[in-house]
């Protein structure tokens, strides 16, 4: 791909960039030490984001791998277990740090629909054997990246949250998309946060924050989750420029999120009648093109040298991510550059 001149990229919702409003606020920004808490922009930052997931307290971090796994640290101590959907993130693309690191081990679950169900963990639950790992904190996803976006319903995670209080276990929230969820949605945040004891935010996906993720708990987690940022590396210095452009991001570009969920579904419905693919309708801004055939490598090029970048998951799974950086020039051309790989 490298080689290859992309005139607009759906491979992923990272590929923001920069306004140059938002350049020209993080330029501006007041900056101090964060590693000594007197960074003003990374303060005001967390600060910011605690109120709007409706937590006493957040943490900035570089990124929301870092995030999660920071999250797993806070909440399970190694030897115990990890509850996660098969499907999710913290699963497939996190470089097993949940073991690596952490010292969990994982249980899998179903979470093809994009949510758990307690049903399942019922079934699943281990006993309470003295040699038995026991469940330190179970994760969900929301958006659910793989499921194409899926929102996870409220309900779903009051269940959830039921269940799991009932055992007295933590339930973390990877919100990488979260704001998708809530515009979508039309609800605040705090719909899915009040049920989770910390989340995880990203401003670099689809926010167009060039870096950037927030950790949200209580005061106490928060203040075991600085340890463990340090611990792994991610103490930063005069972050503050980076901050500022998430609280720019937070403040102006939220609201856009649903132009992208619209044009996402503009291509759905565009492509819903060809028979070499099986579409579902899509959530947020995320398309799944699941393919008859194992061809979806061979689109993927195809659509490349037209300019278009796409992601290959599977040999029959293609994605693509709508963002703001994309238009509806780059709706039409993908649109027909599909239509037309078809026909041959």
């Amino acid at each position: 791909m490298s080689n290859i001149q992309l005139s607009f990229d759906f491979r992923s919702d990272t590929f923001t960039q920069p306004s140059e409003e938002m350049r020209q606020f993080m330029a501006s920004a007041p900056v101090g030490d964060d590693v000594f808490g007197e960074d003003e922009s990374v303060n005001a930052l967390e600060i910011q984001a605690a109120q709007l997931l409706g937590k006493e307290a957040s943490l900035f971090v570089p990124s929301g791998c870092m995030g999660n796994l920071i999250a797993l640290m806070g909440h399970a101590d190694p030897g115990q277990l990890l509850i996660a959907g098969g499907l999710s993130h913290i699963h497939q693309y996190e470089l097993g740090s949940y073991a690596r690191i952490a010292g969990l081990s994982m249980m899998a679950v179903d979470d093809a629909n994009g949510w758990i169900e307690p049903n399942e963990l019922e079934r699943r639950w281990p006993g309470s054997e003295y040699y038995l790992p026991q469940v330190g904190v179970i994760v969900v996803e929301n958006t659910h990246n793989v499921g194409g976006g899926l929102i996870y319903p409220v309900d779903a995670l009051i269940a959830l949250s039921e269940f799991a209080k009932n055992r007295q276990v933590p339930i973390h929230l990877d919100g990488a998309r979260l704001l998708h969820a809530s515009v979508a949605c039309g609800l605040d945040v705090s719909a899915w946060t009040e049920h989770v004891e910390s989340v995880m935010m990203c401003f670099s996906k689809g926010l167009g924050a060039p870096v950037g993720s927030i950790l949200a708990g209580d005061t106490n987690f928060i203040a075991k989750a600085r340890v463990h940022r340090k611990l792994l590396g991610g103490g930063m210095r005069q972050a503050g420029i980076l901050a500022a452009a998430c609280s720019y991001a937070l403040k102006h570009h939220v609201e856009d999120l649903a132009r992208d969920h619209e044009r996402c579904a503009l291509v759905h419905r565009s492509l819903q009648d060809l028979d070499w693919m099986v579409l579902t309708p899509p959530a947020t801004n995320i398309l799944m093109l699941r393919l008859v055939e194992p061809c979806a490598k061979e689109l993927a090029k195809d659509l490349a040298h037209r300019g278009l970048g796409v992601l290959a998951l599977a040999s029959d799974l293609l994605r693509l991510v709508f963002h703001r950086n994309l238009c509806d020039e780059a709706v039409a051309k993908v649109i027909k550059a599909v239509q037309e790989f078809g026909v041959r």
